[in-house]
């Protein structure tokens, strides 16, 4: 199993504040085992060719709509596809950024 880490970007009161997401499956390999491959997902509308590049680069900043898509192809909780990563200097510097 393949863990891929993406920074992504969240902002609070215009200020942007980092986090960690990653997932904690390979989702490519996840959606072959249910028969959902690019063309598949393409065809039917599933998902876009865009977010399928996403899955397939570890690229965590896809919609709640897709998410949502994606846990129920999988017949999964979001908790069993993606995690959090913080550690305490994160957190500290949210809830100061979030006192600013």
């Amino acid at each position: 199993m393949t863990f891929i880490s993406v920074v992504s970007t969240i902002y609070y009161k215009r200020k942007a504040v980092l986090s960690v997401i990653e997932y904690k499956i390979n989702v490519i390999s996840e959606l072959e085992k249910v028969g959902i491959n690019t063309t598949v997902a393409k065809k039917t509308g599933i998902f876009g060719q865009e977010t399928m590049k996403k899955f397939r680069t570890g690229d965590t900043s896809i919609s709640l709509d897709n998410l949502n898509r994606l846990c129920c192809v999988l017949e999964m909780q979001p908790r069993d596809i993606i995690k959090y990563i913080e550690t305490d200097n994160d957190r500290e510097k949210i809830l100061s950024k979030m006192r600013e």
